[in-house]
């Protein structure tokens, strides 16, 4: 159960970088006058979504 509990703990820890993050790259994206690379941009903020909604599921799982 501590295992548990400390595995749970870090990852919520990272479910937070990854959204902080995300919120990060969508204000760069609307600084970025270059479409390409305001669409690079926004494809990394996609990939983060991905890696929170997965990250999210994961503690789900460990409910």
């Amino acid at each position: 159960m501590l295992e548990q509990a400390m595995l749970r703990e870090q990852i919520e820890g990272l479910l937070a970088d990854q959204r902080e993050a995300e919120q990060v790259y969508a204000q760069l994206a609307g600084y970025v006058s270059d479409a390409k690379e305001r669409e690079r941009i926004d494809q990394v903020r996609r990939q983060k979504r991905k890696h929170i909604v997965l990250t999210e599921r994961l503690l789900e799982i460990l409910e």
